[in-house]
């Protein structure tokens, strides 16, 4: 039986986020934190262009990508409140 494709996204997302989370507390934490958090953000993207390689290697143009990505981002990002809301 093939994998559901949200709950295949929903359960290596959380192993993909704890791995980078646990690295990240490993070998970030003596930098500033805007540097951790640059480090952590350019790892992340490092795999999204990876996943979106093929399909720009086949012709969809990245921007169109890019502009899926955002989509995607804004609506996982969409029902977190600011700290001390």
């Amino acid at each position: 039986m093939p994998t559901d494709p949200m709950e295949f996204a929903d359960r290596v997302g959380g192993e993909l986020s704890r791995h980078l989370g646990d690295r990240s507390r490993a070998e970030l934490l003596a930098l500033p934190q805007d540097a951790q958090f640059s480090a952590a953000l350019g790892a992340s993207l490092l795999c999204v262009a990876e996943v979106l390689r093929d399909p720009v290697e086949r012709g969809v143009p990245p921007a169109r990508l890019a502009a899926i990505c955002a989509r995607q981002i804004e609506s996982l990002l969409g029902g977190i409140a600011p700290r001390g809301a």
